[in-house]
């Protein structure tokens, strides 16, 4: 897929009282007025805060690179539609993108988006219902996408916490990962009448807005955003079991929040068994073990609480804007957390994993004795079967079947 160039902020607010919106009429005009590259038409259908936030030169400029990098607007499928907003399938002559809108109660666009297009599986295409999921924040909305199995009463539900880095709800980032890992697990949990809930951390997908600086993030927004899915899930009279399952980094931010919330089982897929210093440490140790020995006296410091000045080698590690999160970040032990948990626990890691050990599912299960160890062999980091092969592992395929 191509790089975009182009990226109109989106406002999502949400609206209350849908009855009035007709998002079907406003798209069909957009469309109208693209391909007629009426600029200022599009323009005077934004409502006060678009307009305040993409002025209308800036708005010509966007629509006039949308044409010269895309083309025209051939058709506009409508794939979802929730309360604020409607998301379409935006076929360009060169390329196929999402389009997000929003609306207000006076059908004018509140948020316009373009992000890349994933074709929908044909299995999940058949399993219904899919719903949106919003989890209402002081920092912005956390979107997620609930997939309930027909024809169960009081099912188990399983939320899937995503790995690091800006990894949204189907595991993929962007046009450099492209696994669909979480959605392929959440549609085989489905065939097995399993309902899943799976979300956009803050700052990806449609979660963008919830994210502020980088500055004001910690890991603990992690842990309360899945603490309270979870809380939301147990709520909901449809489910009888709340399971947790987390990935990578979601591994620790899941079992925190199961033993916060109260869940009724965790799985921890490839999570780490060392505190976050440790691991991130060794890697820089393979690539520059130089460097390791300075890594170690900068995260000491941010134990302890000081901010530090990075070498500039280390400087997109240590950052300073990223420095209050790797504190909140260094608080967590995995081993001390999962040691905590009194309710069924599945360790699973995969033997072509690069990025995290079958030693650290190891040390997992020796601080929970209890917990059910289950290594996969020949399953790598993104939960697709590879041999070891480096340049294979590092290339994952989206077609590919997980293990899970």
């Amino acid at each position: 897929m191509k790089r975009l160039l182009f990226l109109v902020p989106l406002i999502l607010k949400l609206c209350t009282g849908t009855a009035q919106v007709n998002y079907q009429s406003v798209a069909d005009k957009f469309q109208q007025f693209y391909n007629q590259e009426l600029a200022d038409s599009i323009f005077n259908m934004y409502a006060p805060i678009m307009k305040e936030h993409l002025p209308q030169d800036k708005n010509r400029t966007i629509m006039s690179g949308l044409h010269v990098q895309f083309g025209e607007l051939r058709s506009l499928g409508l794939l979802t539609q929730d309360t604020g907003y409607a998301r379409y399938k935006a076929s360009f002559k060169d390329q196929i993108l999402t389009m997000v809108l929003a609306l207000n109660k006076e059908n004018l666009i509140e948020g316009l988006r373009f992000i890349p297009y994933t074709p929908e599986p044909e299995a999940q295409k058949k399993t219904k219902p899919v719903s949106n999921i919003f989890l209402k924040t002081p920092k912005g909305n956390i979107a997620g996408t609930l997939l309930v199995p027909e024809g169960k009463q009081k099912l188990s539900v399983v939320l899937i916490i995503a790995g690091s880095g800006p990894t949204d709800r189907n595991g993929n980032q962007g046009d450099l990962i492209q696994t669909n890992a979480y959605l392929i697990v959440a549609d085989s949990l489905s065939k097995k009448g399993i309902a899943s809930l799976r979300y956009d951390k803050r700052g990806v997908g449609e979660s963008i807005s919830a994210m502020g600086l980088e500055s004001d993030l910690s890991f603990e927004d992690g842990i309360n955003d899945a603490a309270a899915f979870i809380q939301m899930l147990k709520a909901d009279t449809r489910f009888s079991k709340v399971i947790v399952l987390g990935h990578s980094e979601g591994s620790l931010i899941g079992m925190v929040a199961a033993e916060q919330a109260k869940a009724d089982g965790f799985i921890s897929v490839a999570g780490a068994g060392e505190r976050a210093d440790k691991v991130i440490e060794q890697q820089i140790k393979v690539q520059s073990p130089a460097l390791a020995s300075k890594a170690t006296v900068l995260f000491d410091s941010l134990k302890m609480g000081y901010t530090v000045d990075p070498p500039a080698e280390l400087l997109m590690v240590f950052r300073p804007s990223v420095q209050p999160y790797i504190k909140s970040w260094l608080k967590y032990d995995p081993q001390q957390e999962i040691k905590k948990l009194k309710i069924p626990v599945l360790i699973i890691q995969g033997t072509t994993d690069l990025q995290v050990s079958v030693q650290n599912a190891q040390w997992l299960k020796a601080a929970n004795p209890g917990a059910t160890l289950v290594i996969v062999n020949q399953m790598n980091h993104v939960l697709k079967n590879v041999g070891p092969d480096a340049k294979e592992n590092t290339q994952p395929i989206r077609t590919r079947h997980c293990r899970l």
